[in-house]
């Protein structure tokens, strides 16, 4: 079996879940990595880039209607994922730092490791 087989095997047999934990790990640590750099950085915009995106495509899958998600669940993560649009917005014009962005993924991931955390309202981060 080639390599891309056993590849595209892992993918169609593991939990959609901790693939999701993976990229927002992924994602976090490099936000993390960076958090302390110039807002020009290429290392720091590399890294907002694909945290929008990763967003960007959660969204798109909460609001297509065979999305299994409860709906107050959905329009929750809905909301937060436009915060995460207008906060890394305001990095880019240098508007401060990633903490928050750090924060919500870090939520993200706990929610889909399934630990109990406090509930992280969108007006805490709006």
């Amino acid at each position: 079996m080639s390599i891309a087989a056993y590849q595209q095997t892992i993918l169609e047999c593991e939990d959609p879940r901790r693939i999701e934990y993976r990229l927002f790990l992924r994602i976090t640590l490099a936000l993390e990595r960076h958090r302390d750099a110039n807002w020009q950085s290429e290392g720091l915009k590399d890294a907002l880039w694909r945290n929008m995106e990763l967003w960007g495509w959660l969204r798109a899958d909460l609001l297509d209607d065979e999305n299994g998600l409860p709906e107050k669940l959905r329009a929750g993560l809905v909301s937060l994922s436009y915060t995460v649009d207008r906060r890394t917005r305001e990095i880019l014009r240098g508007g401060g730092g990633v903490d928050l962005l750090i924060d919500i993924n870090r939520a993200v991931m706990q929610g889909l490791q399934g630990t109990p955390q406090p509930a992280l309202e969108v007006a805490d981060v709006a």
